[in-house]
């Protein structure tokens, strides 16, 4: 009887993802928290301009009707401000609120912490290969 071959990288890949997808609840107040970060993410990197629900469903894979009820969820929640578009009446404008400017930053350090925790017997040059190298996986410079 012959050995497995072990898991190439892509195997790897997908269960590092399956992993730690499912480390923190996503029900509840923590999924609802997500979609509000991430939508707040996704308004953000648009800034100093506004964002349009166009810009939210690109950046954040979906379409135009799921991108609505996610922005329309974190306006109500005073995390975005939208108006109308001065040249478009149809078209709303989005920026983050303060609340959301705070959501978003809170989010971040928790990241970071999570990462640290993680990470927290890693060499320094480790650390920031693993981090040059998840930039250059998903396509930005790092």
């Amino acid at each position: 009887m012959t050995e497995p071959d072990p898991p190439g990288p892509g195997q790897t890949l997908f269960r590092f993802v399956r992993y730690w997808s499912r480390r923190w609840p996503a029900t509840g107040d923590g999924q609802e928290r997500g979609r509000d970060v991430m939508v707040a993410e996704a308004v953000s990197a648009r800034a100093p301009a506004p964002a349009s629900v166009r810009d939210v469903a690109e950046q954040l894979g979906l379409d135009h009707s799921g991108a609505s009820r996610l922005v329309a969820a974190a306006v109500g929640r005073g995390l975005l401000s939208s108006t109308a578009d001065a040249g478009d009446r149809r078209q709303r404008r989005v920026v983050v609120t303060p609340a959301g400017a705070r959501l978003v930053a809170d989010a971040h350090r928790w990241q970071e912490r999570v990462f640290a925790d993680l990470t927290a017997g890693w060499s320094r040059p480790e650390v920031e290969q693993f981090h040059r190298l998840m930039s250059r996986l998903i396509g930005e410079q790092g």
